[in-house]
């Protein structure tokens, strides 16, 4: 019967266990990846820390949660580091009463994360199946603050405009007039540039301009290397060599060799 209880037991910590390990996983995560580059602030940190990415990537694809790396959740998209999230809410510059339009939810990680530093988060896929996974797991999870649609990505959402932050979660040739239009005055957009590996953002940010108009002032920030996983050699490997990682040809993550 003693050996029953115990085991018995051990069955009740098992969940408690697996959560601790998240917790401290969470937590290397945020002092290794993040506050080693360079973001200091005290909320921004928090907020990664408490957004438990894992819950956001798809089955069998957990343990590798809180590496430096990105994880494809289908439709050509990805959970992006928890770096590179956080580069953008450092550049963001979010004060707590923002509202924040996010073009191209994935799997909602950033959303959440957002969600604890801004007022009212509002974000637009093109796949009606990722922006109906997004808000049935934020949901889940509790996020009442965020609201998702499926629509067009250059229309924005102009019924909830305007907005003092605008992000791009894919790189865009240009960005388009509807979405500047609906950046308020001194509000940002911010967008990952294409042309750099370790992705770079552009953050544009609306000011008067001369008879009565606007104009975007563009600041390059970077790099955000979070796309790669942490120690990844400069100079990239091919299976052959031993690489852990490679990349996609054509995506914008990491894939893990097989």
């Amino acid at each position: 019967m003693k050996n029953i209880a115990a085991v018995m037991v051990t069955l009740m910590l098992l969940p408690c266990a697996f959560a601790e390990d998240y917790a401290r996983e969470r937590k290397m995560m945020v002092d290794t990846q993040v506050m080693s580059r360079g973001i200091k602030d005290r909320k921004i940190l928090d907020a990664i820390g408490k957004t438990e990415r894992h819950k956001f990537v798809p089955d069998g694809m957990g343990e590798y949660a809180y590496e430096d790396i990105s994880l494809p959740v289908g439709d050509d998209e990805a959970v992006p580091p928890a770096y590179f999230t956080a580069l953008i809410a450092k550049m963001a510059g979010f004060k707590g009463d923002e509202r924040v339009l996010i073009i191209g939810v994935e799997a909602g990680y950033q959303a959440a994360v957002f969600s604890g530093l801004a007022r009212e988060i509002y974000c637009v896929d093109v796949s009606e199946k990722l922006a109906a996974g997004a808000e049935k797991r934020l949901g889940t999870l509790g996020y009442g603050n965020i609201k998702i649609r499926a629509g067009n990505l250059q229309a924005g959402w102009i019924e909830r405009a305007p907005f003092h932050v605008i992000i791009i979660t894919n790189p865009m040739e240009y960005v388009p007039k509807n979405v500047v239009d609906q950046v308020m005055m001194n509000g940002k957009v911010i967008m990952p540039m294409r042309e750099f590996w370790g992705k770079k953002l552009i953050v544009m940010t609306k000011v008067p301009g001369d008879k009565g108009g606007y104009e975007m002032v563009a600041t390059l920030v970077g790099p955000a290397s979070g796309e790669k996983p942490s120690g990844f050699p400069k100079k990239e490997l091919n299976k052959d060599e031993g690489s852990k990682w490679v990349t996609g040809k054509g995506s914008k993550w990491m894939k893990k060799n097989k």
